[in-house]
């Protein structure tokens, strides 16, 4: 009952998914892999895995787009994450850096988030989320255009940098065969101003639902995994990616997942494993996803690519208390 319970809920979220109003917006940084890289999207999913995780992704979006005029390039992004977990606390920690280039605009965050996990049964975990840091916008004025001679923003001659604090919540729940997390982010709305009295972006408040579930084909040989990631902003708009991951011998994983009205995408990853002289596997990933762009063709190049990097390896689970025994007693 509890295997058909699950199913029904991550078949909620998809159609949930693909019955909401499509309008295209990029506030954060996409990225294909996004099962691969969840600490970005909840920072409850710290510490959620008796593991240390260390994680890089490089993305470049549109590759070989060149504007009409100067140089401002396709946007490219990268991040890299750790968390580790922290048993003895029944949480976990963990940091990521975000450095996003879209054009003129630089993004960089850095954010420190702390998971608190709560056992609901033998296979069962309840994680809440939160995070905490700083996010700074940089633009640089000499790459700016601008129709209009009075635009503030023609004040700005070279780069500037505004810096605020930038917080979110999240909820994550898993057991060894499904997942599902959600995430407010930016919940202060900060906002950024340059040179005197300008006034720049503010970050609206984003929602992020991801949910997956696994299905055992043949066990220890091929599982399928179906992933949903619903984001929002402002609750108004909407943007969405689902899709599958086929997994072999827990080695080799190919997938293929969609982005509503903008890509068809291809994942494909190895996992290498080693075992040490006491039989403590470790993990290396190595995953490549592809993306075809099918939205917006004239204003784009119709390509992009992302790899993605990542290393685990178990965390020492603390020791039962030592027994002390007194010295007045034979034992």
């Amino acid at each position: 009952m509890t295997k058909k319970l699950y199913i029904l809920i991550f078949i909620g979220i998809i159609l949930g998914v693909f019955l909401c109003v499509e309008l295209k917006a990029q506030q954060d940084a996409q990225f294909t892999q996004f099962a691969y890289t969840q600490q970005y999207f909840n920072p409850a999913i710290v510490g959620a895995k008796l593991e240390t995780n260390f994680s890089f992704t490089h993305r470049n979006q549109w590759l070989s787009y060149q504007p009409s005029f100067d140089n401002g390039g396709a946007p490219a992004t990268q991040l890299l994450t750790f968390n580790t977990a922290l048993p003895k606390y029944k949480s976990g920690i963990g940091v990521h850096i975000l450095n996003d280039r879209l054009g003129a605009l630089n993004n960089l965050e850095v954010q420190l988030s702390y998971g608190y996990h709560v056992q609901l049964g033998k296979d069962r975990k309840l994680s809440f989320g939160l995070r905490a840091g700083m996010y700074a916008v940089t633009i640089d004025g000499s790459a700016l255009r601008f129709r209009q001679p009075n635009d503030p923003y023609a004040a700005i001659a070279g780069k500037e940098t505004s810096l605020k604090p930038d917080f979110a919540a999240g909820i994550y729940y898993q057991t060894p065969k499904f997942f599902a997390g959600a995430t407010l982010n930016h919940l202060n709305q900060a906002g950024f101003n340059f040179g005197e009295g300008i006034k720049g972006q503010t970050l609206a408040r984003s929602m992020y639902i991801m949910s997956g579930y696994v299905f055992e084909i043949e066990p220890d040989k091929w599982s399928l995994t179906p992933i949903a990631l619903l984001k929002s902003t402002n609750f108004k708009v909407f943007s969405v990616e689902a899709g599958g991951l086929l997994t072999y011998n827990k080695k080799f994983t190919f997938g293929t997942t969609y982005r509503h009205e903008e890509s068809v995408n291809a994942i494909v990853s190895v996992d290498f494993q080693r075992k040490t002289i006491k039989n403590i596997i470790h993990n290396m990933r190595v995953g490549y996803a592809f993306d075809y762009i099918i939205g917006g063709q004239s204003a784009k190049q119709p390509t992009s690519h992302e790899i993605t990097l990542s290393y685990q390896m178990p965390v020492k689970m603390p020791l039962p208390p030592s027994i002390i025994r007194s010295p007045r007693f034979r034992y």
